[in-house]
């Protein structure tokens, strides 16, 4: 059953093909296929707004009224809507259906810094992360980046593309709002930011010799960089940073997650610059 209206499609087997994506969750056939995973109404609602390119989104029965604008809105744009059974959804997904609504959309064009790092503003505060291999961290991280004016996330070859599906649904939709860019030589492009703009290359470690967060202006164009819980920022890396911070904390613990020193960072870079602006 259809409604052309709304472009509502009735599904009754958890096996229909047209489904095929929501049956990839836990695995990287999205990623090899190009399109990812959005997870709850908030998420979806980002997705749709960015402009995103969506391809379908499924929901149950009983939530049509509850989603009734986010239906409209890609009822708009001629996307497909999926409308099953909470049974047949959790048949399909292979877990407890509780977030009301999935969308699966198209991943952006991979772009470098090198490429798209004239759309931001300068004074610029970028975020680069260095094998974190958690996309629960990334999306974390991500998030944090948004909500305290960060410019764009830099990822490398090792670490969980942001757009992975834990990631995007930990990032409540942040990751819609932040210019992306994805680097095979991390060291080679964070060196290419400091000669082209002068940008600082900021380390967060818990290493001794590392200055106190406390102790280091965070002014002009900087960029902080979030490495490994386990094995830290790479040689590499390392080696072009022009400043390592840490946080100090008790000594009976070791570090912080990753995904908190960012906050962390961030707020630090945030309250000093505004402190600045209202000075001037």
């Amino acid at each position: 059953m259809t409604d052309p209206a709304m472009n509502f499609i009735a599904i009754q087997d958890q096996d229909d093909a047209r489904l095929s994506a929501y049956r990839s969750l836990k695995g990287k056939k999205l990623e090899r296929d190009g399109i990812f995973i959005a997870e709850g109404d908030k998420v979806v609602k980002s997705m749709i707004e960015s402009g995103c390119r969506v391809v379908s989104c499924l929901t149950g029965k009983d939530a049509i009224t509850r989603y009734k604008d986010l239906l409209t809105a890609m009822a708009k744009k001629g996307v497909p809507a999926y409308i099953a059974d909470t049974e047949v959804i959790e048949g399909i997904i292979g877990f407890r259906f509780h977030r009301g609504i999935m969308a699966v959309g198209h991943c952006p064009q991979k772009r470098s810094v090198k490429n798209a790092l004239k759309a931001l503003t300068r004074p610029h505060t970028l975020v680069a992360l260095n094998a974190v291999n958690d996309p629960q961290n990334v999306g974390l991280i991500v998030r944090n980046a948004a909500a305290f004016g960060a410019g764009a996330v830099i990822v490398d070859n090792a670490t969980y593309d942001p757009y992975y599906r834990k990631a995007v649904r930990v990032s409540m939709g942040a990751i819609f709002r932040l210019p992306l860019f994805y680097e095979d030589d991390l060291a080679s492009s964070l060196n290419w930011l400091k000669k082209t703009y002068g940008t600082r290359i900021i380390v967060a470690t818990p290493a001794r010799g590392a200055r106190d967060i406390a102790d280091v202006k965070f002014s002009g164009n900087i960029c902080f960089v979030f490495g490994n819980e386990d094995t830290g920022i790479s040689r590499g890396v390392s080696r072009i940073a022009d400043t390592k911070v840490r946080i100090p904390i008790s000594k009976s613990i070791d570090s912080l997650n990753v995904a908190s020193a960012s906050a962390v960072f961030l707020y630090a870079a945030s309250a000093r610059q505004k402190k600045r602006l209202k000075a001037d």
